[in-house]
């Protein structure tokens, strides 16, 4: 009888690879968020950061009334929806990871998870855009057309555009090149083994049953992102006095939702390219049976560049992770950031008087 193994290790390669540990530790997606929060730290304790909050302090001391109430909830929902996209892609991770057993498990959802949950997250956005942050003009505002992408942050906008984009190339391609077995989900990535009449090796791979689930929620994602984006930005403003600060306050908004879907593909992405590298790594076979061991080598002609996407998944998730903390910061009520802005203003005009 014979036994055929496939090794991912070139001969000779000593068992604990250092390259092959720090991957291991990146694969986690805690290490990554750690990594993430520390960086959010230092960007919000940065001078720009803080420039751009006193800014948007002063804007609303000027207009006030009714700005706060209006955009408010909205800020507080960008920042609970950051954090469940955050808790449930970390809690999915480490349940499906460590506490459940997916031998043999077409697990789609590991991909889809953070899409989805982003898309529903911005779908509730929208509704509460559409109900309570819609309310007629207190006196009329004459302003030029606006779009969905008048609000939208350009670069930020770039950015979601080019990751969706990645995320739904990669997908195609992937599922391009798996393959099935008698008629079953596409799952695997044949390998062949070079000037042998052996069958190729199959290791599981990034296919279409992955990838139509990953598919469909991207399309909603976008749906719902652009949808929320006009509205947002349609809206009648309150009064001419306060077109200033709401229009500030509609491209924080806007920068949370475009953030948020991106964050939401990398992350996606991140996952799907460091599927592809894991099976497309692939590069020896061994046969062993009546007495004797045999080995081949194989390789995959992506095999170069899957291995690039495994190497920069980990840097992916980082990024993912740092918008969404930044995001998380919109949590913080506006008229808390003005009565502590005030304050500290009167607290200064009477230390001048004296």
């Amino acid at each position: 009888m014979l036994a055929t193994t496939a090794s991912p290790l070139r001969p000779g390669q000593l068992l604990l690879d250092p390259g092959q540990v720090l991957g291991a530790v990146f694969s986690m997606p805690w290490v990554s968020l750690i990594l993430a929060a520390i960086i959010a730290v230092g960007i919000t304790v940065t001078p720009r950061w803080r420039a751009r909050t006193e800014s948007r302090v002063r804007l609303a001391a000027a207009a006030s009334g009714g700005v706060f109430a209006r955009y408010s909830p909205e800020h507080r929902t960008l920042g609970v929806a950051a954090i469940a996209v955050i808790v449930i892609f970390v809690a999915e991770n480490l349940i499906t990871g460590y506490g459940v057993d997916l031998h043999d498990v077409v697990s789609w959802w590991r991909y889809a998870t953070p899409v989805f949950t982003a898309g529903v997250a911005v779908a509730i956005l929208l509704t509460l855009i559409a109900t309570r942050g819609s309310t007629p003009p207190e006196r009329p505002v004459f302003s030029a057309r606006r779009t969905w992408l008048s609000f939208s942050p350009r670069i930020g906008a770039v950015a979601a555009a080019a990751t969706l984009l990645a995320l739904t190339v990669t997908t195609l391609l992937a599922g391009l090149a798996s393959s099935n077995i008698d008629g079953g989900p596409y799952v695997f990535l044949e390998i062949d083994v070079p000037n042998e009449t052996i069958d190729p090796i199959r290791p599981w791979f990034y296919g279409w049953a992955y990838g139509v689930p990953v598919l469909i929620c991207t399309a909603a994602l976008i749906a719902v992102a652009i949808a929320a984006l006009r509205a947002n930005a349609v809206r009648p403003f309150l009064r001419p006095e306060t077109i200033v600060a709401e229009q500030r306050e509609r491209r924080d908004i806007a920068t949370g939702i475009t953030r948020i879907a991106t964050s939401a593909a990398i992350l996606a992405l991140a996952g799907a390219w460091r599927f592809i590298a894991d099976a497309g790594s692939i590069n020896g076979l061994t046969i062993q049976g009546d007495g004797r061991s045999d080995s081949y080598d194989t390789f995959w002609r992506y095999g170069e560049v899957a291995a690039v996407g495994g190497w920069l998944a980990p840097a992916l998730e980082i990024t993912a992770f740092v918008l969404l903390l930044l995001t998380t910061a919109q949590l913080c009520p506006p008229r808390h950031d003005l009565e502590s802005a005030v304050d500290v203003e009167n607290s200064a005009e009477r230390e001048s008087a004296r």
